[in-house]
């Protein structure tokens, strides 16, 4: 993507999506690093996003007083230190704009948070009472967003496990990074800061529930601090200045952030863990912009699950596409065997039981891989019944070559005479070797001579009655009845060898349905054990600094979260029953079959 495109844009009060920016995410298949940033109108965020970005002309950056960036701009940029991830940057307008208002500043700042794996804020000078007053609108996410549709007073401990991670960028830096006469990382500084204060005066309270905000629902934050880039006559031309010719501190700094931004593992996630795609992202857009023009406020719980329903419905239909494709081929073919048929069967079902992983999400269910699973079973037997059926033509064929001069001497009766059975017997091993030779990879070989030789056995016992020899030709009858029941036990074993390769190609599905299941709860598991760990430090930082109501309530929202982990990792012996009910009753009659032939031998 060469350029940035306006992807949100504010019409007559309400947000509205660009398409072309839409077509453009679409197309991206591999997960999104999304990084926004928010803060200040005119406090150069575009340029920053531009460095993120490797390129000067980028966003639009301008010295006046007019704010250029309106609504939000993206740019999706590659990774270079990582290949299978897209960086997409978010360049947001700024907050409280005179030429905005405060709505479109509260409807963009919760769209922000709910798109975004790490969020920017772009502060100025140093972290102090009014720096932190820019920060009032995040107070308002968890009155604008609901996490379910069933709200309830917990809700809130949930946010913390879907939030960005939070970083201050402290830009024009004016002080000395000290704190009590010793020198602080920026880190250090954001800590200290985000320390709650003797509450005294109202306004006190107000900044210390603000800093609880941004403590309890982004605990995993860091600061990067940069001084002045250059004079003040030269930040005109800042977007054109080499590095060089800016302060090597904030060039340092600057560098820093980059380098944090491009290699820190933050992949947007939706609440559950699932990764989130160019195609993802757009769908979530949609979903919380058309809630937002609706005047519904935005639900996590219900977006991702209408997300997911869209994705898994989307790749059903896109892997059985796939099948369907690949098994009309196979009745084109001049000669298919149930081998081939069975081996390609399986190859194809790999391939698109892939393609459905590969977009499906939070299947936990398994029931959009069973739905995909009984149209391709479907297919498979529509594609077997049609291959039978071209064999069984060749077959009769091939049987109806080897047979002409036998089938015209039984009409003529030629055989109904005096050692005429031991002749059509030695035809009929001569017809029968040749037909078996032709027809060995055959489907339905075995089936179409089991019929020929049940039809004509009416013929064959006339021929017997009127042989002269009957105690010799009553052994050519059994040794053709011996001929005949070898090719029925042929042709069981062939049926056997067809019912084992599908009883594997379930088993097979099974196995990707389990594989699917434990990756699903896999991600649930490090979303919730990443929440509480960031959960638990912020408590041991209450007790630090003696807020003991403060951690108690980190302490409940710490045991809220394990609870849930705890529920999501036990190891229930009914969960287990039921979820393999199928490969259990397998074993129990096998045990079955095998102690009632024990005793049937003992006996």
């Amino acid at each position: 993507m060469e350029k940035p495109l306006q992807l949100v844009c504010n019409k007559d009060g309400k947000l509205q999506l660009i398409p072309e920016a839409l077509k453009v995410l679409q197309s991206i298949e591999d997960p999104m690093v999304v990084v926004a940033m928010v803060g200040a109108a005119r406090t150069g965020k575009s340029y920053l996003m531009n460095c993120l970005a490797g390129d000067k002309n980028g966003f639009s950056v301008d010295s006046t007083t007019q704010t250029h960036a309106k609504g939000i701009w993206m740019w999706c940029r590659p990774l270079p230190e990582r290949p299978n991830e897209v960086l997409l940057l978010l360049d947001t307008e700024g907050l409280e704009d005179p030429e905005g208002d405060i709505d479109n500043d509260n409807s963009i700042y919760s769209l922000t948070i709910l798109l975004s794996s790490i969020l920017i804020y772009n502060g100025q000078k140093n972290i102090d009472q009014q720096s932190l007053q820019y920060l009032h609108i995040v107070t308002e996410m968890t009155k604008r967003i609901l996490l379910k549709s069933q709200p309830n007073v917990r809700d809130s401990w949930d946010f913390v496990r879907f939030f960005p991670e939070f970083v201050w960028l402290i830009r024009d830096l004016t002080l000395d990074m000290h704190i009590d006469g010793e020198d602080v990382t920026p880190n250090e500084y954001l800590e200290h800061s985000l320390k709650l204060d003797c509450e005294i005066s109202e306004q006190d309270k107000e900044y210390n529930e603000l800093r609880r905000y941004i403590r309890d629902h982004f605990p995993s934050r860091c600061c990067f601090a940069c001084p002045t880039p250059t004079f003040r006559k030269k930040l005109k031309q800042l977007q054109e200045l080499e590095d060089k010719d800016l302060d090597e501190d904030f060039v340092k700094e600057r560098q820093k952030l980059i380098n944090y931004i491009h290699t820190h593992k933050k992949v947007k996630r939706v609440l559950g863990g699932q990764l989130v795609t160019g195609r993802r992202f757009v769908e979530l857009i949609k979903m919380y912009v058309g809630m937002m023009a609706d005047g519904v406020l935005p639900c996590v719980e219900n977006c991702v699950a209408k997300l997911a329903e869209v994705e898994n419905e989307a790749a059903v239909d896109e892997a059985f596409k796939f099948y369907d494709n690949e098994m009309r081929i196979i009745p084109k073919s001049d000669c298919l065997t149930m081998s081939k048929l069975i081996e390609y069967n399986n190859m194809k079902s790999r391939e698109a039981f892939n393609i459905f992983h590969k977009r499906s999400m939070n299947n936990n269910s398994g029931k959009y891989i069973q739905q995909l699973k009984r149209k391709m079973y479907s297919i498979y037997k529509s594609v077997m019944a049609k291959i039978k059926e071209t064999s069984q033509d060749q077959c009769k064929g091939h049987l109806a070559k080897e047979l002409s001069s036998i089938k015209e001497n039984l009409a003529s009766g030629y055989y109904q005479r005096a050692g005429g059975f031991q002749e059509l017997k030695e035809d009929l091993d001569k017809a029968i070797k040749e037909y078996e030779e032709k027809t060995k990879d055959e489907m339905e070989g075995f089936a179409v001579l089991t019929h020929f030789l049940k039809e004509e056995k009416h013929h064959l016992d006339q021929i017997q009655k009127m042989d002269s020899k009957l105690g010799k030709e009553e052994k050519l009858v059994s040794a053709l009845e011996e001929e005949l029941s070898r090719v029925k036990q042929e042709m069981k074993k062939m049926e056997q060898k067809g019912k084992a390769a599908e009883q594997c190609w379930h088993k097979e599905i099974k196995q990707q349905i389990r594989k699917r299941l434990e990756e699903g709860k896999k991600c649930s598991e490090e979303e919730l054990k990443e929440a509480m760990e960031h959960t638990r430090s912020e408590m041991e930082k209450y007790k630090v600094e003696g807020r003991e109501e403060d951690a108690e309530r980190a302490q409940q929202r710490y045991e809220y979260l394990k609870k849930k982990y705890e529920e999501s990792t036990e190891w229930s012996f009914m969960k287990f029953i039921r979820e393999h009910a199928p490969e259990i009753i397998d074993v129990l009659m096998i045990v079955m079959v095998a102690v009632a032939e024990y005793r049937r031998v003992s006996s």
